[in-house]
C-alpha cells in the first residue's frame, strides 16, 4: 500500500522511525546529507504542540511558589472582605441576584440597630437624638424621683408611676430615656425624636420635660443657644390657649413645686399627699446641700440680652454690639401691624388661597428687609420675623418661616435649631399625645 504524504511536508521535524516509515517526506538537501557547515535552523513547532506545552504546568516555578500561594490562601481575611464574599455567595445562590439588595439592606439594618443599642448604654443618647445636653438639676431631680417610693431601680418606675397616678404629671422626653423606655424600642427617623413631645407652638429653643396628662399644659427647659446646659430657665405653655410662654422657675425642683401649686387640680383626698411631697422636696435639697439657681436672678440676667419679645413673649437673644448696635435691628412693622396682616388668614369670608396670596404680598417687603439685615450682620431681625411666622400657627407660612430661620440660625451658629425647626414644621400637630412611641406603633 503506497505511503501518504506527511501533511507537514518539508516543515515536519519528526525523527521517529515509525512516523518516517508511515509518511512520505521531501528528499533532504544535499548540503544537509553531506553534513555541510550550513547553519541549522530549529524546526518550527505546530500550533497544536504549542498549546499542549502551554497547558503543561511549569513544575520548576510552581513547586517554589506553591508554598507561598498556600500561605496566601490560608491567610484569614478581614471581616469586611469576609462579609463581602459571603454576601456575594448568598446572592449568587439566586442566579438573577434578586435577593442581593434585600440581604444587604438587612445587614445594614442590623448594623444600625447595633449602633442604636450601644447608644442606649449612656446619656450620649440624649445629645445624639435630641441635639441638646441636660443641666445638672435635671439629673438631681431624677435621683429625687427615685426616693418618692423608695425605688431601688435605676429606672425609677415606681416614682414615675406615682407622679402620674397621683398628680397627673408625666415626666417625658429625656426622662423617658433614663426610665429605659427607648431601650429595645422600635427605631424611628431622626425627625421623630426631635418631635417627641414637641407641642404645636414650641419653638426650637424649648424642650418639654413635664406634661400635665391629657392637656396642653407642659413645662420645659429654655435654651437660647443649643449648647446651653447650665442655669437654664424653665418655661410653661398651654398649647390649647396659644403661643405665649411664661418663665416659671430657675430650676426643675421649683418648677415641680410650681406645678403642684398652680397646675395640679387636687381634691381634699390629695391635699396631704401634696403637702408631704413638698416637704420631701425641701428635705432632699437640704440633705444634698443643693444650691439651685433662682428664677429672679436668671430672668434678670437674660432680660438684659433680649433684643425682641416676639409673638411668644419669651423673647430672643442674639449677640449685640452695644456700640455699633450690630446684631439686631427692629422689624419695619410693629407686632400689632403684623398681627393685623395675619388676621386675613383667619377670616372665613375670604377664600383661603386668595387670603394667603394677599398676606404673602404684604409680608414680602418685611421679609426682604429682614434678609438684607442678615447680609449686614443683623441676624436677630430674621430670627424675630421667622419666630413670629412660626408662632402665628399658620402652616401656610411655614415656607416663609423656614426661609428666615435657616439663615438666621446658621449665621448665629445654631444648626441644631435648624434641624429641630425643620422636623417640627414637616409634621406639626395640634394633638396632645405627642409621644414618639405613639408614632412608632
Amino acid at each position: 500500500m503506497p505511503k501518504q504524504d506527511c501533511k507537514y511536508w518539508e516543515k515536519c521535524y519528526q525523527r521517529n522511525p515509525d512516523h518516517l516509515s508511515k509518511y512520505n517526506h521531501p528528499p533532504k538537501e544535499e548540503k544537509e546529507e553531506n553534513g555541510s557547515d550550513s547553519k541549522k535552523v530549529a524546526p518550527k513547532r505546530s500550533a497544536s504542540s504549542q498549546s499542549e506545552e502551554k497547558d503543561k504546568p511549569n513544575t520548576s516555578s510552581s513547586s517554589a511558589e506553591s508554598g507561598n500561594i498556600k500561605d496566601i490562601q490560608e491567610e484569614p481575611r478581614g471581616s469586611y472582605e469576609s462579609e463581602t464574599a459571603e454576601l456575594h455567595r448568598e446572592a449568587m445562590n439566586n442566579i438573577a441576584g434578586k435577593n442581593y439588595m434585600e440581604i444587604l439592606e438587612k445587614r445594614i439594618r442590623l448594623s444600625v440597630q447595633q449602633e442604636y443599642d450601644n447608644l442606649c448604654q449612656s446619656n450620649e443618647f440624649i445629645r445624639h437624638k435630641f441635639l441638646v445636653e441636660m443641666p445638672p438639676d435635671f439629673y438631681e431631680f431624677w435621683k429625687f424621683v427615685g426616693t418618692l417610693k423608695n425605688d431601688q431601680s435605676e429606672k425609677n418606675t415606681a416614682g414615675l408611676d406615682h407622679l402620674e397616678k397621683v398628680f397627673q404629671l408625666q415626666l417625658v422626653g429625656p426622662f423617658e430615656f433614663l426610665a429605659g423606655k427607648f431601650h429595645g424600642a422600635k427605631m424611628g427617623e431622626p425627625g421623630d425624636y426631635l418631635r417627641h413631645w414637641r407641642f404645636y407652638y414650641d419653638p426650637p429653643e424649648f424642650q418639654t420635660i413635664f406634661v400635665r396628662k391629657n392637656t396642653g399644659v407642659h413645662y420645659g427647659y429654655w435654651r437660647d443657644v443649643p449648647q446651653d446646659k447650665d442655669n437654664l430657665l424653665i418655661a410653661r405653655n398651654d398649647s390649647t390657649q396659644g403661643c405665649e410662654f411664661t418663665f416659671i422657675a430657675g430650676n426643675i425642683f421649683d418648677a415641680f413645686l410650681y406645678y403642684l401649686e398652680n397646675d395640679f387640680v387636687g381634691t381634699p383626698f390629695t391635699a396631704n399627699q401634696v403637702a408631704g411631697t413638698k416637704k420631701s422636696v425641701q428635705k432632699y435639697l437640704s440633705d444634698q446641700s443643693l444650691e439651685l439657681p433662682q428664677l429672679d436672678r436668671l430672668q434678670r440676667d437674660r432680660n438684659k440680652r433680649v433684643v425682641a419679645k416676639t409673638f411668644h413673649r419669651a423673647g430672643i437673644v442674639v449677640p449685640l454690639d452695644k456700640k455699633s448696635q450690630m446684631g439686631y435691628r427692629p422689624l419695619s412693622v410693629s407686632d400689632a401691624e403684623l398681627k393685623k396682616m395675619l388676621a386675613l388668614l383667619e377670616r372665613k369670608d375670604i377664600d383661603n388661597g386668595s387670603a394667603k396670596q394677599a398676606v404673602l404680598e404684604k409680608l414680602q417687603p418685611i421679609a426682604n428687609a429682614a434678609t438684607i439685615a442678615v447680609d449686614e450682620s443683623d441676624f436677630g431681625t430674621a430670627l424675630e420675623f421667622g419666630i413670629d411666622m412660626f408662632s402665628s400657627g399658620h402652616k401656610e407660612l411655614h415656607m416663609l418661616a423656614s426661609s428666615l430661620l435657616v439663615p438666621a440660625y446658621s449665621m448665629l451658629s445654631r444648626p441644631q435649631f435648624i434641624a429641630i425647626a425643620k422636623a417640627h414644621m414637616e409634621q406639626r400637630r395640634r394633638e396632645l399625645n405627642l409621644s414618639i412611641f405613639e408614632v412608632l406603633k
